[in-house]
């Protein structure tokens, strides 16, 4: 059974597809702002999210952008604006896939299980090489910074380890962290994207809330 969070304001649509998606055996929650599914996010681990791109406050682009550097959740955009440049604005900022409103249930339904069959076959599968000569090969061919390499390296060189951000931060980005500082956050995010552009698994690395990060060569279920 896979968990699923359906982010709309639409709440006639959210009755809708929680009785669809339950009925298919998937467990399903609803929240009908870009806020609320972000705090749900923190506390609740999901498989997908089925994420609007019209919401109030925070649209559903600004949502996808900070899952992304937060979260190794897939996607699943709905819109009802189905023109090229929205399409390619929620895949740049995360999105894995874009369904037009109004849609058909069995679209849906075949993208879904697209979405969460690629992700199983991923955690299933995709090890990153643990000798160090062919796991250098394959790095070298990630576009990363000078600073996202050393930090990508510190985390492995600490495989399956929880390492606090105030630990990455001094001995890696070689500075105190501070409350309001995002930068180690954003290097992070841009690890995991060129990691994804390169055909690996952003859940490589791993957010452990209110600890900090960790780095596995595999990613199983």
């Amino acid at each position: 059974m896979s968990k699923i969070l359906v982010v709309d304001d639409d709440v006639q649509l959210c009755t809708l597809l929680t009785e669809v998606l339950e009925d298919e055996g998937h467990e399903v929650n609803c929240v009908h702002c870009g806020e609320s599914a972000l705090t749900y996010l923190q506390s609740t681990g999901v498989d997908l999210v089925l994420l609007d791109v019209m919401l109030p406050n925070l649209d559903g682009m600004q949502v996808a952008r900070r899952i992304c550097q937060r979260f190794a959740t897939p996607i699943l955009m709905l819109t009802a604006l189905g023109d090229e440049t929205t399409m390619l604005d929620g895949l740049q900022a995360g999105a894995d896939q874009f369904l037009v409103k109004p849609f058909k249930v069995e679209e849906l339904l075949a993208r879904i299980s697209a979405i969460l069959r690629r992700v199983g076959l991923e955690r299933q599968r995709q090890c990153l090489p643990s000798s160090t000569p062919e796991l250098e090969s394959q790095l070298s061919r990630l576009p990363l910074t000078g600073t996202e390499l050393d930090l990508l390296k510190y985390l492995i060189k600490h495989n399956e380890i929880v390492i606090s951000k105030a630990e990455l931060q001094k001995v890696v980005l070689k500075k105190e962290l501070s409350p309001f500082d995002r930068n180690l956050d954003m290097h992070i995010s841009n690890i995991r994207r060129k990691m994804v552009l390169a055909g690996m698994s952003k859940q490589h690395i791993k957010t452990v809330r209110g600890r900090g990060y960790s780095y596995s060569a595999c990613v199983s279920e």
